[in-house]
């Protein structure tokens, strides 16, 4: 795990996320993702019930590097990236730890979240007070490349 990420959730394998093949599902790590992008959005902008959070995942891309193996242990890096008018970017790098005690690089991955106005389904603008606990979260400036 790379130090640009400062926030890690660990995931367990669920046997039901197991294949015919013996590995993790492709379908389990979105899923994997998406409980480190929750944790992460949970414990930087203090949000306490995710039921009324206003963002919805746009796009998601994932490089998957290597099997992932029923008793692995799962950890996954989560940052953002960039923040932009209504919507962030954020990168995830997922690891797995083998039963020798070795790390390795599983998937790499980057989300792009819309902040949304389910009411209207309309994108709104990234709040402020999201924009201040990303940038303090992250160290350093998050302003969208042009």
């Amino acid at each position: 795990m790379t130090d640009s990420f400062r926030h890690h959730t660990r995931v367990e394998v669920r046997f039901r996320d197991i294949d015919a093949f013996g590995h993790v599902n492709n379908s389990a790590f979105v899923t994997y993702l998406e409980q480190a992008r929750v944790r992460f959005l949970i414990d930087t902008i203090q949000v306490d019930v995710i039921q009324s959070l206003p963002v919805i995942l746009a796009a998601i891309h994932v490089d998957f590097r290597a099997p992932i193996l029923f008793g692995q242990e799962i950890e996954i890096g989560t940052r953002v990236d960039w923040i932009g008018n209504t919507s962030f970017s954020m990168s995830h790098e997922m690891t797995a730890r083998t039963d020798q005690g070795t790390t390795r690089v599983v998937a790499e991955a980057s989300t792009i979240l819309v902040a949304y106005d389910y009411g209207t389904e309309q994108p709104i603008p990234v709040p402020d007070a999201w924009r201040a606990a990303f940038t303090a979260h992250e160290g350093r400036s998050l302003e969208r490349p042009v």
